[in-house]
């Protein structure tokens, strides 16, 4: 019966060499894969290379779209900073106003107005004053118009300073 191995099998793995051939062979296999590691390392260090530079191409987009933004806004500023002087001005005129306003109406009005949400601003405490200014001046003769009677005997008693008078509820 005929061997299956064919006769090219049989000598490819029975090669001989003498040793001197055999140390040529490992010469040049040591210096081919001395040769792929430093192919293989010099591949890496051009891709980690070409890593860092994208990198670094992105922050600096990056960057210039920030540098952009802060241009735009230190423009911005610069066109707002004349109105910030007048904004002050407006503060403290509104703050004297309202002082005035207290001032004139008196200590009720000074005590509502420390009573009111610490949350207002001097100039809704200032239009809440004048929406109210009523509540704080006293009754002269010539306000005896609407209310009810009792109010009116009220104010009119205010008003001519005489003593009160007791009056009788009956049920």
């Amino acid at each position: 019966m005929p061997d299956p191995k064919t006769d090219a099998d049989k000598g490819q793995g029975e090669l001989n060499f003498t040793k001197e051939q055999q140390a040529f062979i490992d010469k040049l296999m040591d210096k081919a894969r001395i040769g792929a590691r430093e192919k293989a390392q010099t591949d890496a260090a051009e891709a980690a290379k070409v890593a860092k530079d994208a990198a670094e191409k992105a922050k600096l987009e990056a960057d210039a779209q920030w540098q952009k933004l802060a241009a735009r806004h230190e423009t911005r500023v610069k066109e707002l900073e004349p109105f910030e002087a007048q904004a002050k001005a407006y503060v403290d005129l509104i703050d004297s106003m309202l002082k005035d306003k207290i001032k004139e109406l008196g200590d009720a009005a000074k005590k509502a107005v420390a009573g009111l949400p610490e949350s207002l601003t001097a100039i809704e405490k200032l239009v809440w004053l004048n929406q109210n200014e009523d509540l704080f001046k006293e009754a002269g003769p010539h306000v005896l118009r609407g209310g009810s009677p009792a109010t009116r005997r009220k104010l009119a008693t205010k008003a001519e300073e005489k003593p009160k008078r007791r009056v009788r509820k009956t049920l």
